[in-house]
């Protein structure tokens, strides 16, 4: 990631919204169980309308499992905003059952809670509060063009493919005005992932396996692991990527 992608810049008053599904709320795990399928990547187009049906009217949404990154990105928006808000579509043909469940969903599993929560199939209207910007971090990449075309700020994140450094490097760039760093940013080189390797391999790692969009990388003689973004997602790695793999090979 680049500062490239993020010309526009937030404001001290910009909020920023989670989307619940995918980035806070493990949906896509319990979608493929309801499939009797791995992924729901495997999923047969023909069978996904059948089965987000059998979710109307049952309290399929307050079941979903929490990632285990949910409480860090929570953290890391209330880092940079002061406090954080949702923004979750309802499932459709039924958006008060959805909408209730999601919201005990959040009342059981959010500490602290988010200061609103919109539950809307319309997200771009957040996208704006007057003329200062606000931020979507949201799974799904149409949710992410309305809401830049509407003249907010978005970051696509996927918690089970992305790695949370992803969210942290991208907020860095954003509110790097408010955090009156943005030269810094500018100057800022980043590892390639070709340099990555070859210090991981310097310092005894091999590939122990793939999960999801990394590779895991394992040293036998001490126990560490290290997750590095597959070749086929980045070219270069994030401060936040480079931060971690520095420690662990210092």
């Amino acid at each position: 990631m680049r500062a490239g992608e993020f010309t526009k810049k937030a404001k001290p008053q910009s909020k920023i919204y989670l989307d619940m599904d995918g980035v806070l709320a493990d949906f896509f795990t319990e979608y493929a169980k309801l499939a009797d399928v791995k992924s729901y990547r495997d999923i047969p187009p023909a069978k996904a309308d059948p089965i987000l049906d059998n979710m109307i009217g049952t309290d399929f949404f307050s079941r979903l499992p929490k990632f285990p990154t949910t409480d860090a990105l929570v953290k890391l928006a209330i880092n940079y905003a002061g406090n954080y808000h949702i923004c979750s579509s309802p499932l459709r043909n039924d958006f008060t059952n959805s909408a209730y469940w999601k919201k005990i969903w959040l009342r059981s599993k959010l500490t602290p809670q988010p200061n609103t929560v919109e539950i809307t199939a319309e997200k771009a209207r957040h996208a704006m509060s007057g003329n200062i910007p606000n931020i979507l971090i949201d799974d799904k990449g149409s949710n992410i063009r309305g809401w830049r075309e509407a003249g907010g700020i978005g970051i696509k994140y996927q918690a089970d493919e992305d790695s949370l450094d992803k969210v942290k490097t991208a907020l860095e760039i954003i509110f790097c005005d408010v955090k009156n760093n943005c030269d810094l940013e500018d100057e800022t080189n980043e590892m390639s992932r070709r340099d990555a390797e070859k210090m991981l391999k310097k310092n005894d790692f091999h590939i122990e396996r793939t999960h999801g969009s990394h590779e895991v990388y394992k040293n036998d003689s001490t126990g560490e692991t290290f997750a590095l973004p597959h070749k086929h997602h980045t070219k270069d790695l994030s401060k936040g990527v480079e931060h971690d793999l520095r420690k662990v090979t210092q």
